[in-house]
């Protein structure tokens, strides 16, 4: 079982990665391409846990530190402190942890206390990975000379936004894909038959 939970993280986290290289360069707004690997790792952090988020980031940060020859050892590094930090916040029990909470409640009416829901929590943590990643490369870009212009400012601005909006609209598939609905649905059927 943890296996193919394990198989499911390493199959999302390459598709999210080769979509980024790949695809992203065509879906550009304004010059700026979304954060697809921060989508997935928010996807991880709140479907399966901090574990899988953290093998995630670190799986990313060196697939794009293989591609990327100018930042010079910076995304095996960032990624995983900055995912591992909002999994902090954003990662408070997985579904399934969740799930067995509310089944030992008897009432699946009833809310967690302190609980977000977490399609709000997904697009909150990979909104805020992608703005911790902008404010480290705008300090980088910074530090290695440039002036810092409005103009950095509002890319930075649209790419966390256009990464939430991403999220926003590959969360559903994204977690299918995990099988994070398939007790849900597999209940829904079984009430449906008992009534």
């Amino acid at each position: 079982m943890r296996v193919r939970r394990l198989i499911r993280a390493f199959v999302l986290t390459l598709i999210f990665y080769l979509l980024q290289v790949c695809a992203m360069q065509h879906l550009k707004i304004y010059g700026v391409v979304g954060n697809l690997p921060a989508v997935a790792i928010a996807v991880l952090t709140v479907s399966y846990g901090k574990k899988y988020a953290f093998g995630a980031s670190c799986m990313t940060g060196i697939l794009l530190e293989a591609m990327t020859f100018s930042v010079g050892g910076l995304y095996p590094v960032v990624y995983p402190v900055i995912s591992m930090l909002f999994a902090q916040v954003f990662a408070d029990m997985s579904d399934e942890k969740r799930e067995k909470l509310l089944l030992r409640q008897n009432d699946s009416t009833k809310k967690i206390r302190g609980d977000l829901n977490p399609h709000i929590r997904i697009p909150l943590n990979a909104m805020s990975i992608a703005a911790a990643l902008e404010a480290v490369f705008l300090i980088y870009v910074t530090l290695s000379g440039t002036e810092l212009a409005l103009v950095l400012l509002l890319r930075a601005v649209v790419a966390v936004l256009y990464t939430g909006l991403l999220a926003v609209l590959l969360m559903v598939p994204a977690r299918l894909f995990l099988r994070m609905y398939s007790g849900r649905i597999h209940r829904a059927m079984t009430e449906e038959k008992a009534e």
